[in-house]
């Protein structure tokens, strides 16, 4: 009865483990990460500029375009679909992944939210306020045409 004890309590130990660790030839989640941003990135590329062009082939530029994200951050295809295909596997690893994912988006929403927009030219800064003057526009015509007095 002690053998099979202690088989059990071995089985349950090594069983019960759980193992974080990355094998070797996957790509960590950092990395898998950054390489998953661009080749998103890449693919908006293609949406948004190279299918308006009728003279270029959609997939041949995204492979072109996947190449060079694959050669930026040293890895290859095959490296990545064996990385992404363990990840896959692993939910819990892939959800830390996707949500970093969902981050870096908002992240980068929020920087193009605050670019500032360039300030109208004079031309229409005066007739808005012409506008808003109604009556006395012939006045503020008069004013905006005056030339400061040198000091």
């Amino acid at each position: 009865m002690r053998i099979p004890g202690i088989i059990l309590l071995i089985v349950l130990l090594f069983g019960c483990t759980r193992t974080d660790k990355i094998p070797k030839g996957i790509l960590s989640q950092n990395e898998m990460r950054k390489v998953m941003w661009d080749l998103m990135r890449a693919d908006a590329y293609v949406a948004d500029f190279i299918m308006k062009d009728s003279t270029c082939n959609e997939k041949a530029e995204s492979a072109i375009l996947y190449e060079k994200v694959f050669s930026i951050h040293g890895t290859t295809e095959e490296a990545f679909r064996k990385s992404l295909s363990f990840y896959e596997s692993r939910p819990d690893l892939l959800k830390i992944v996707m949500d970093s994912l969902r981050i870096d988006e908002k992240k980068a929403q929020e920087n193009t939210t605050h670019i500032k927009r360039p300030e109208a030219d004079s031309a229409l800064r005066k007739n808005k306020m012409i506008r808003k003057a109604g009556a006395d526009t012939a006045l503020i015509k008069k004013r905006m045409n005056k030339k400061p007095v040198k000091q």
